[in-house]
């Protein structure tokens, strides 16, 4: 699959982002190649990735955004049920980053799912979510909420209030 400037794509680690460009960069002093110049959208800082185009495993890290038919089938089914909470905390660390890094947005969803479950019976016992936990659930829904948004052509702030109020949801069309 191709892209092109202006295209809004997700890559890997990096989340959704636009693609700023198509350049021929030399690095190191090696020899020119293509790079898609990629812009982390949503972000305050300032960046920039820059993703080989003849590196098919770096490009098969790019995938188009979701249709908004997918984001609003995706979030009318929220709370998505599945998963179990792992109770070794370095397991559910490794697993948890996995899905957020490399797992499907439904996988993504899960996993929301899974930890504002597990935050809610928290709660009830008078407990709060550990830091890593919160972690884990901030960088999900920035991410998914970020994807939405753009696909919904509205902002994040918006997606996470839909996600988390079911007459929003019902509104959703």
């Amino acid at each position: 699959m191709s892209f092109e400037v202006g295209d809004a794509i997700v890559y890997g680690g990096s989340g959704v982002c636009e693609i700023d460009g198509i350049e021929s960069i030399s690095f190191y002093h090696e020899r020119p190649q293509k790079y898609y110049v990629l812009k982390p959208m949503f972000v305050k800082q300032s960046s920039v990735v820059y993703v080989p185009m003849n590196n098919e495993e770096q490009v098969s890290k790019i995938k188009p955004v979701i249709s908004k038919q997918e984001a609003i089938k995706l979030i009318k089914q929220i709370p998505l049920k599945g998963g179990h909470w792992i109770e070794d905390r370095n397991e559910r660390r490794d697993t948890f980053n996995d899905i957020v890094n490399t797992g499907s947005r439904k996988e993504i969803v899960k996993l929301i799912s899974l930890i504002e479950s597990h935050k809610d019976a928290l709660a009830e016992e008078g407990k709060r979510l550990n830091t890593q936990d919160e972690r884990v659930l901030s960088e999900a829904m920035r991410r998914i909420s970020a994807e939405f948004a753009v696909a919904l052509d509205m902002e994040p702030e918006e997606i996470n209030e839909i996600i988390r109020n079911e007459e929003l949801k019902a509104k959703l069309a």
